[in-house]
């Protein structure tokens, strides 16, 4: 690979967790090897140092997800913090933007403050409720009280402070939905990450509902619960930029809009995915072959794909649907008839040159986008 030019975005994976939720898909796991810690940031630092020929920088964003990045040991958070002080720092833009992923019960002064003194400017709590029930159904070990602890906590070390919030779960109501979202109103949030509940097959809630355990909402009152969550953020202050992604003027997450732009960025860790220039790879899954592959300088590289034109094509529309960038004016062109009744319906407007989904029109994205591109 050769140099891409530009900024970098860089993305630093950590997969362990305090307890997995039913809801999860991503790789991640509880820890039993008190060993693996340590061994798993040396190897994240290491696969950095085999990259940074061939990504020179500079980077513009970082973000540290999991999993539970705040779910780390001290010897482990030590050495990635110091690792981000001594070896990263060089490799930023002036102002980068590094966002660091933490759960409410493992927020506290020890789990944080190393991480802000090493440059995170960023927070992203997972809340996902204020419902002690909500969050019950949803396995997670945060409650109402360490959700409001966390805040205070990140609200008086960054001023750039995002949640996440999970809606439309069978154990939810609107009015606790309602209640769950006016926390925005208690803590200066810049940022909020409000996110359908998603049933994988591959996850404990998907084998549940296939089993008939429990039944998610009805696809008509998810709909309703979205667009009041849209309508209840709008009020406060906090404007949709992206089907799930709600932000105050110039607070905007830029790490994610490079992914959503097709910018070049470079994942580090076990199931870590980067793009550069059209070519797509990703990392092992298990995190002991990752180490290992490390450790024998070796890539650890699982796959990897070049996006032929059509795939491109199809990313192109998918990703300018799902936000405010939307589609250039060329895409009208043969489909002036589709634009037109999208228009009506309140799916879609003009803004300038561009055709921009509504948030109405994010809740059917999926068949719009396959119309758009049937039609070509």
């Amino acid at each position: 690979m050769s140099g891409p030019g530009g900024t970098l975005s860089l993305y630093l994976h950590i997969p362990f967790c305090d307890r997995r939720c039913p809801y999860c898909h991503f790789t991640c796991f509880v820890n039993r090897d008190p060993t693996l810690p340590l061994r798993y940031v040396r190897a994240l630092a290491r696969e950095y140092a085999l990259y940074r020929h061939d990504f020179p920088g500079p980077i513009s964003t970082v973000y540290i997800g999991g999993g539970t990045p705040t779910a780390l040991d001290a010897p482990a958070r030590e050495f990635l913090c110091a690792w981000f002080t001594d070896e990263l720092a060089g490799d930023l833009s002036a102002g980068a933007e590094i966002t660091l992923e933490v759960n409410p019960e493992s927020a506290w002064p020890e789990t944080i403050d190393p991480w802000i003194e090493a440059g995170v400017n960023r927070l992203s709590l997972g809340v996902q409720s204020m419902d002690p029930q909500v969050l019950e159904f949803l396995g997670r070990l945060n409650t109402p009280a360490s959700n409001r602890r966390a805040c205070a906590l990140a609200a008086g070390r960054v001023d750039n402070l995002s949640v996440d919030f999970i809606l439309s779960t069978p154990a939810d109501s609107l009015a606790a939905m309602e209640n769950s979202l006016n926390l925005v109103e208690e803590f200066p949030i810049t940022h909020v990450s409000a996110y359908l509940l998603e049933i994988h097959p591959t996850t404990r809630f998907g084998r549940e509902v296939q089993r008939g355990t429990w039944v998610p909402l009805p696809t008509s009152q998810q709909a309703d619960r979205y667009l009041r969550a849209v309508e209840i953020l709008r009020e406060r202050g906090l404007l949709p930029y992206e089907l799930s992604n709600f932000a105050r003027e110039g607070m905007r997450c830029r790490h994610n809009q490079a992914y959503w732009t097709g910018a070049n960025y470079l994942g580090l860790g076990v199931s870590a995915h980067s793009h550069h220039q059209g070519t797509r790879w990703w990392n092992l899954e298990n995190a002991a072959r990752y180490c290992q592959s490390i450790e024998e300088g070796i890539l650890p590289v699982a796959g990897k794909e070049e996006l032929s034109s059509q795939q491109k094509r199809e990313e192109e529309v998918l990703l300018g649907l799902r936000t405010l960038h939307g589609l250039d004016a060329s895409w009208e062109k043969g489909h002036r008839e589709l634009w037109r009744e999208w228009i009506g319906a309140g799916y879609a407007v003009k803004d300038g040159q561009r055709l921009v989904l509504t948030a109405a029109g994010w809740l059917v994205m999926d068949e719009i986008a396959l119309r758009l591109l049937g039609a070509t």
